[in-house]
């Protein structure tokens, strides 16, 4: 199959799961933004929200493959609409760019709110990221959606002229039939990685708004969609090295496209029930004097935002780190985010936390055997991961370099640890008490991983639930075991 443009982007944008704000996709201070700004390597393979994947990068030809249906041991099920039979969407052709400029953005109107209501919903989420390019590992009929309570179809990304465009229909079509018959939403994720390049002039732009409002509503009605997923990373900064933004002014732009987007799902037949979520870093959004304060007017037009508490150590840093720290100093770790967000008035139950089904390793530079610290300077150069790494170039870098990614499936399955989490000869691990986190070691070859299994998992979970916090979300499901034993323990938060 022809691999055309529009896909090449497609596949780019799993480098979402990094951004400059905050590892991959969401930080928000000066040491979260230097690991995102800092190599090609660190937003690679398949990573949340949002990252290239070495699986199957011609995933337009997966509908072929054969799919195993998934058995579930159980079923949980989470009351929701069903729809009909998904129609086959015409595909999105792009077109040259649109030169807009910026406007200003008009004052948020009080009465165009009015999402579904998120607070003192009873039943916890489970949001699960599942990305088309990995759709030859993990099928549509794979996915355990007696697991979960939303699926994020990733990705559609912004089209030069301004429309969210992707040419997976023909899956995410079998995503939302098998979804509603078990009661499970599904929204399609728009942006990522390189998807955001155009974000910020097209919320600048009061026609750039209408274009990609448009295209949006039109791909939910076609689709039979539960709502929309926005990842623009990240408003306010740089990002991927391709992006555009307006440090000043890419925030309050945000709150009029989603005030703009909340009125035009509500003008659907029952569109209040639609939903919008926001993949978020992991502190609040940038405004023209640094960190918002308040952030509870996108409370109010979002359901829920999911926080992106990964990837904020790896190679752009300058000693060895935890993937996603628990806890720990300051605001970027997994408590520290949440705690950031109510903070600045957003509502716990409308927030998810995010965690990561997959670890990033790197080689140090002294042998860590006896360490009773998991800090160590390390090598730049990025070693290759599991075995579905290979060398990838951010379009928007050209340098090529391994990611240094294990998806935890790959880590039972290549012999690293069992199925007790007991490190395999001659890997040895410890955890971490400071970041609630494991990790593991190699000394024939140095070789760091930083990664989450069940007993951090359990941690997170534990924590949400003190908070009353809305949910879970989840990169990326095709990362698990085939019996999910990572996925079994975010059941908790639903209990």
């Amino acid at each position: 199959m022809k691999i055309s443009t529009l896909c090449v982007l497609s596949l780019g944008l799993s480098l979402a799961v990094l951004s400059d704000a905050h590892g991959a996709k969401h930080q928000n201070t000066d040491s979260a933004s230097q690991h995102h700004t800092g190599g090609a390597s660190r937003h690679k393979n398949d990573q949340h929200h949002h990252h290239q994947n070495v699986e199957s990068p011609f995933h337009g030809e997966a509908a072929s493959i054969p799919a195993k249906p998934y058995q579930p041991k159980h079923s949980k099920q989470n009351p929701k609409k069903s729809a009909q039979p998904t129609p086959k969407a015409e595909p999105a052709t792009v077109v040259p760019e649109v030169p807009t400029q910026r406007q200003p953005a008009p004052q948020p109107e009080p009465e165009v709110t009015g999402p579904t209501p998120a607070v003192g919903k009873k039943e916890k989420m489970v949001v699960a990221y599942w990305t088309d390019w990995t759709s030859g590992a993990m099928p549509p009929e794979a996915i355990p959606f007696d697991k979960v309570t939303h699926v994020n179809y990733a990705f559609s990304v912004v089209s030069p002229d301004f429309r969210p465009v992707f040419e997976t229909d023909y899956l995410l079509n079998r995503v939302v039939r098998l979804a509603h018959q078990k009661n499970v939403k599904v929204l399609i994720s728009i942006g990522g990685w390189t998807g955001s390049q155009y974000f910020s002039p097209l919320a600048a732009s009061s026609q750039g708004r209408k274009t990609f409002i448009d295209g949006a509503v039109q791909m939910v009605k076609d689709n039979h969609l539960d709502g929309i997923d926005i990842d623009w990373e990240y408003p306010g900064r740089l990002g991927s090295a391709c992006n555009k933004f307006d440090e000043a002014h890419d925030s309050e732009n945000f709150l009029t496209l989603l005030i703009e987007l909340r009125s035009a799902l509500n003008a659907l037949p029952d569109g209040s029930k639609l939903e919008i979520s926001l993949a978020t870093r992991i502190v609040p959004f940038d405004g023209p004097n640094g960190l918002m304060k308040d952030v509870s007017a996108f409370s109010k037009v979002v359901n829920h935002i999911n926080v992106m508490a990964y990837d904020i150590n790896g190679s752009w840093g300058t000693v060895t780190g935890a993937n996603a720290p628990f806890g720990g100093p300051g605001q970027l770790n997994y408590a520290g985010g949440a705690q950031a967000w109510i903070d600045a008035g957003f509502p716990p139950q409308q927030i998810n936390m995010g965690v990561p089904f997959y670890g990033r390793s790197l080689i140090t530079q002294q042998d860590m055997v006896h360490a009773e610290s998991m800090a160590a300077p390390f090598e730049k150069t990025v070693p290759i991961g599991d075995n579905n790494d290979g060398l990838w170039t951010d379009p928007c870098e050209k340098t090529a370099a391994y990611s240094g990614v294990w998806k935890y499936r790959n880590l039972r399955e290549q012999g690293v640890i069992d199925a007790a989490g007991v490190a395999i000869a001659p890997w040895v691990r410890r955890f971490d008490e400071d970041s609630q986190t494991p990790w593991l070691f190699n000394p024939k070859t140095r070789q760091f991983i930083s990664y989450d299994d069940r007993q951090s998992l359990q941690a997170k979970v534990e924590y949400a639930k003190q908070k009353d916090l809305g949910g879970l979300m989840l990169w990326a499901i095709n990362q698990d075991t085939s019996d999910f034993e990572l996925l079994d323990v975010l059941q908790g938060v639903r209990e």
